[in-house]
């Protein structure tokens, strides 16, 4: 944090040091001897660190903060759940791209975090396994729990396993609010271009009212279609659809009511059905014609009439899949309830710091088991 001639704090929008070069380190020299392993308990090269803590990692969940305040201020359990449900998935939006590994905090390690809407303490609690737990607290609302990682190499991929509950009380509405996070995983450990995705399920339960959030992260798959996606539904305590919520984790969280997704579909299913009866048609169409072209010679027979080569997904410039417009994910009469911050145009060289790690009076605190 810098400190100006006046004693006033001003936040660094970057860490000081570009981030080490990894092209001279042979990842597979590494790993070979890892498949199927928990890579908590192997030592890696320094240049595959991150210059954070895991405990600081931690407090990256506390960047948009201010939609859990926001959700306390709600009157109606519905509009609380729904903010909630975009504050669990603003948590994970910082990962993108992150593919260094934070540092393992020492047994008793703690960090702290003091802002003007709330403060974070973060403690490593345990070693074997590495268990760290964080107490957040504001005037509307209380954030806590705790997270064991489970990493493991499968021999291309790294995936990570974020195993522990998280809690949300907001003591205004006497209502507790809990979840277990997705999974994340690592692609082209060895071989090709590094690129991160966040797949599986996330439910989280209102235990005062029966509410219930979904919320799915899809995989890419065989194709890109899907990338980042997330889609989901609040359900009332008969399982009731309410709301229907979707986005990209990366980007943002809209919701819109159950009608207007009804409606939304239908349409969708009948522009799926009249490309299907135009493509039905055309084929038959080429079949005719291809007869017709068969007593001819090979050397004049029309190029339009070929069959269509087989479909391969989109990818960017840098080989990374790519998924499609976010034209497609705008239903009508939709509502925004959380969009990502700009990263700084650096960030992919040199680490850039969230407004969680450096901004107003930031107080560490660091211990030593004896």
């Amino acid at each position: 944090m810098a400190e100006s001639a006046d004693n006033e704090y001003i936040a660094r929008r970057e860490l000081p040091a570009p981030m080490l070069s990894r092209k001279k380190i042979s990842v597979w020299s590494v790993l070979k001897n890892c498949i199927g392993k928990d890579l908590s308990k192997i030592t890696m090269p320094v240049e595959l660190n991150e210059p954070l803590s895991f405990l600081q990692r931690i407090c990256e969940y506390m960047e948009y903060a201010n939609v859990l305040t926001y959700a306390a201020h709600q009157d109606n359990p519905v509009d609380r759940m729904k903010y909630v449900a975009a504050f669990a998935v603003s948590a994970l939006a910082s990962n993108l791209d992150r593919l260094g590994k934070p540092f393992n905090p020492i047994l008793g390690e703690t960090y702290e975090l003091q802002r003007e809407n709330y403060r974070i303490v973060c403690e490593q609690v345990s070693h074997h396994p590495p268990i760290s737990a964080f107490h957040a607290e504001s005037n509307d609302f209380n954030f806590y729990g705790s997270i064991n990682p489970k990493i493991k190499f499968s021999g291309k991929n790294v995936e990570i396993r974020p195993t522990g509950v998280v809690t949300v009380e907001f003591p205004k509405w006497n209502e507790t609010y809990t979840w277990s996070n997705v999974n994340c995983c690592v692609h082209n450990i060895i071989v090709g271009k590094l690129w991160i995705e966040q797949y599986g399920t996330i439910e989280i339960t209102n235990h005062a009212t029966g509410h219930v959030a979904t919320l799915t992260f899809k995989s890419s798959g065989l194709s890109d279609k899907d990338l980042y996606r997330v889609e989901g539904f609040v359900k009332d305590e008969n399982q009731q659809k309410l709301l229907f919520l979707y986005g990209k984790w990366t980007k943002f969280l809209k919701c819109c009511s159950m009608e207007d997704y009804e409606e939304h579909m239908q349409q969708e299913k009948k522009i799926e059905e009249e490309k299907h009866c135009n493509s039905t048609h055309n084929a038959a169409q080429g079949k005719m014609f291809s007869k017709l072209n068969s007593f001819k010679l090979d050397s004049f027979r029309s190029l339009s009439l070929q069959e269509d080569k087989e479909f391969t997904p989109n990818e960017t410039n840098d080989g990374l899949p790519r998924s499609d417009s976010d034209i497609s994910l705008n239903l009508p009469n939709s509502i925004l309830l959380w969009r990502c911050k700009p990263r700084p145009a650096n960030s992919s060289e040199i680490p850039f710091a969230p407004p969680t790690h450096d901004y107003g009076r930031i107080y560490y605190v660091w211990s030593r088991a004896i």
